[in-house]
């Protein structure tokens, strides 16, 4: 015979979520979801709309109710309603986020804001840019890219993903460096511009004096109609929810995941169009970065 689980303690609608997910039936499950995905919102809806909306009982928005530690469907809105009130939001954090949050409901939110960007951005693909950029990356001599600040970090992994493969990848975080580099790019080769906003000069700059070069030039981007958009000749959007986007701890960290996953796309396409040789170069890579670091271990550095 199955126990009867403890009553939950009285704390966040998401950590009591978390901690009753698997003893919740399918139905179940589909209005828990739903209260996941949409925490920090007011609940208006009654139980009638809401079971309709999801396609519910309302009996089994009720079982869900107390088994999340509430008396019923309207003290869980209650609930809601007063978390949703007086709050005080600290700068560069998303709206959604708070300090009465526990940990376990920020990981969720956190997890939901990244996992709706790169949501976005696959849905925003252009198949037909993509297989530009592959094609061109695939062909060059040389893959360079350029950014500033959060953009820089982004382009330091894709530049050591890239040399890993096999491919001669650099990256380039300040203006003047940029601007010497771009100016020495040809036909044979790619930059890689990235910048959330756009806005960025000094990458737009860049990828004009490239292109004037005949350099392939691709941007990645939030903003097709930006500056550094209208210097490339191959744009790749990443999404941006189209509104204001709050920035995370002084950054777009939402904007970077969807940056990262964009690489990851360009690198995982690349391999597959060079095939043997890349697979030779990260065997090749792979061991003598083993050796070194497993020597090194050993103390026989």
């Amino acid at each position: 015979m199955n126990e009867i689980p403890p009553e939950p303690e009285l704390g966040d609608l998401l950590e009591r979520i978390q901690e009753r997910y698997g003893t919740l039936r399918k139905s179940e499950r589909i209005v828990a979801d739903y209260l996941r995905n949409n925490a920090g919102k007011r609940l208006d809806s009654s139980i009638t709309e809401l079971g309709r909306t999801l396609g519910v009982s309302e009996a089994t928005i009720s079982r869900v109710s107390r088994a999340l530690g509430y008396d019923g469907y309207p003290d869980m809105k209650l609930s809601l309603a007063e978390g949703t009130r007086n709050r005080a939001p600290i700068v560069n954090l998303p709206l959604e986020i708070d300090d009465n949050d526990s940990l376990i409901s920020t990981s969720s939110k956190l997890a939901g804001l990244l996992v709706s960007g790169i949501a976005g951005t696959q849905r925003m693909l252009d198949a037909h840019r993509l297989e530009q950029a592959v094609d061109a990356l695939v062909r060059s001599r040389r893959i360079v890219f350029v950014g500033v600040g959060g953009a820089a970090a982004i382009c330091d992994e894709a530049a050591h993903v890239f040399l890993k493969a096999g491919f001669e990848a650099t990256s380039y975080r300040d203006g003047y460096t940029q601007t010497i580099v771009a100016s020495t790019l040809t036909e044979n080769d790619v930059l890689v511009g990235i910048s959330h906003t756009g806005s960025t000069q000094t990458i737009a700059d860049s990828l004009l004096l490239a292109r004037a070069n005949k350099c392939t030039t691709i941007a990645i981007t939030s903003n097709p109609n930006s500056e550094v958009a209208k210097a490339a000749d191959v744009v790749l959007a990443t999404w941006s929810g189209g509104q204001q986007i709050v920035p995370l701890h002084g950054d777009f960290l939402e904007g970077r995941a969807s940056q990262l996953f964009l690489i990851d796309v360009l690198y995982v396409s690349a391999l597959f169009r060079v095939g043997d040789k890349a697979s030779k170069a990260l065997k090749t890579t792979g061991e003598a970065l083993e050796k070194r670091y497993r020597g090194k271990a050993n103390g026989k550095d």
